[in-house]
């Protein structure tokens, strides 16, 4: 009974002990950190990072990223410090804080560099070029977009590379520039053709989408909204571009009452992914329906948001706005004065457009070259076989012919060998074993006519010589045709 009690009291204990043991979920940042293969690490925990702050209330976001150092801190991992500055600038995005965020992504860059990771440096170049977009420098953010392009290339990832494609052609797109964004996601449709990556087509349907809805082309934009809501879509963005294009149809179609109704319901909506592109759309739209009050007090509010600071093509925009808000109430001097702004944000956005170019024409020229050396390195390389395929070849041939050589010499050797050999025993047959056959046949005639005894004894011990001679030649004989 005793034993009983103790064995339950045991297993009681060790019950309890494994509940108070904390469950690793499978997609928690403690299995990622634990995973032995580094490049799935580092991909697996970045992305952990990302989506930990994607759309993250910011009253949240310094919890969030204590969180994650806490954890970081018991475990030791490869890059560790390079990921924690990156953690850093995330988080300091999330803020607004651009400088800040700008500085711990090129301490994180300056450690990638050190281990020369080309996963880590292909994503800090693309959060780089974020930061760059979101400051309004489209110019740096191409190049940066180049950089990362370098490192995909270097791990020959085509899905990293269709990635940054997806992003140059984002920057084209709010740069004005539609023609060379679509450009841009054609290479992307190229690529995934093969990867047959369901969340890319998604991707590919939605930009283009947004470069339709801003060159008011209605037909191709109601085809990407019917693609975006078949059923070859694997996105957590899904139900944000499913309804932002089908508010897009409602605007082309000048159907504003539907599109404030459908845009004023979004924003409510807690699964919709709300940017400041529904505040615009909705000022538009007000303005449109003659509901100008509204639409100048979003402008206002947009005028003041820190997002948009730097973006002189939505200012521009906007100020236009203002602008004819201002001559319908017939403010002559307050329309001037918002023209006058608009105009400015117009010059530095074809500053932009102008640079912006260069950098492409750049990267493209870039490309060009990499295409060239990589050409270059292939005709090294299958001339380098051929020659290998040459010597190798003539190799075989000169073993050939002196295999050859060899043999017809050893066959014209033993020929002469033979012939030899053959007159060696056509001479021992013609002059020793005949000429002691010949004596025996000789004395056997003499032993029949022999009359006394002594010389029957004499010519047998000749005959005896005679045989044991003939004998003897025919061993030898036997012996040259055995050798």
């Amino acid at each position: 009974m005793l034993r009983l009690s103790l064995s339950l009291l045991l297993i009681c204990c060790s019950f309890k002990a494994a509940l108070s043991q904390p469950h690793v979920k499978k997609d928690s940042l403690v299995n990622f950190i634990q995973l032995k293969d580094q490049g799935q690490r580092e991909r697996k925990v970045t992305r952990y990072i990302k989506s930990a702050f994607q759309n993250l209330p910011v009253e949240k976001a310094d919890s969030t990223k204590q969180a994650i150092v806490h954890t970081f801190a018991n475990y030791s991992f490869d890059n560790k410090e390079a990921i924690v500055h990156f953690l850093e600038s995330v988080y300091q995005r999330q803020l607004l804080k651009f400088n800040e965020s700008r500085r711990a992504l090129m301490s994180a860059i300056n450690e990638a560099h050190k281990s020369d990771d080309h996963y880590l440096l292909y994503l800090f170049f693309s959060h780089q070029a974020f930061l760059q977009t979101d400051q309004g420098n489209a110019i740096d953010a191409v190049y940066s977009y180049g950089l990362a392009k370098n490192e995909a290339r270097k791990l020959n990832d085509p899905y990293l590379e269709v990635l940054l494609n997806v992003n140059i052609s984002d920057i084209y797109y709010k740069s004005g520039l539609y023609a060379q964004s679509l450009s841009y996601l054609n290479k992307v449709q190229e690529i995934n053709d093969t990867l047959k990556r369901l969340n890319i087509y998604s991707l590919l349907s939605y930009n283009r989408a947004e470069n339709y809805f801003r060159m008011k082309n209605y037909d191709s934009l109601k085809l990407c909204n019917e693609k975006l809501n078949g059923s070859l879509n694997r996105t957590y963005k899904l139900h944000t571009y499913q309804k932002r294009t089908a508010y897009y149809l409602h605007l082309l179609k000048h159907d504003y009452k539907g599109a404030i109704k459908l845009i004023n319901k979004l924003v409510k909506d807690s699964l919709y992914i709300k940017s400041d592109a529904e505040h615009l759309n909705l000022a538009d739209a007000y303005f449109s329906n003659g509901q100008i009050d509204s639409a100048q007090y979003i402008v206002n509010v947009l005028l003041v948001q820190p997002s948009i600071s730097n973006h002189p093509e939505i200012k521009y925009h906007l100020y236009e706005l203002l602008g004819n808000i201002a001559q319908i109430k017939k403010d002559d001097k307050l329309a001037a004065y918002n023209f006058k702004l608009a105009l400015e944000q117009s010059k530095q956005n074809i500053n932009n457009l102008t640079q912006v170019g260069d950098i492409s024409s750049k990267i493209k020229l870039d490309e060009v070259q990499d295409r060239y050396y990589m050409n270059v390195l292939k005709y090294k390389h299958e001339r380098l076989w051929l020659i290998f395929s040459i010597v190798m070849t003539g190799c075989m041939v000169i073993i050939f012919a002196i295999f050859y050589r060899s043999n017809r010499q050893k066959s014209h050797y033993e020929k002469l060998l033979f012939e030899s050999k053959k007159r060696e025993l056509a001479l021992i047959n013609s002059h020793e074993v005949r000429n002691h056959l010949s004596n025996i046949l000789g004395l056997l005639d003499i032993m029949r006519d022999c009359d006394t005894k002594e010389e029957l004894l004499q010519t047998q011990a000749y005959l005896q010589y005679s045989a044991q001679e003939l004998d003897k030649n025919l061993k030898n004989v036997s012996r040259k045709l055995s050798d």
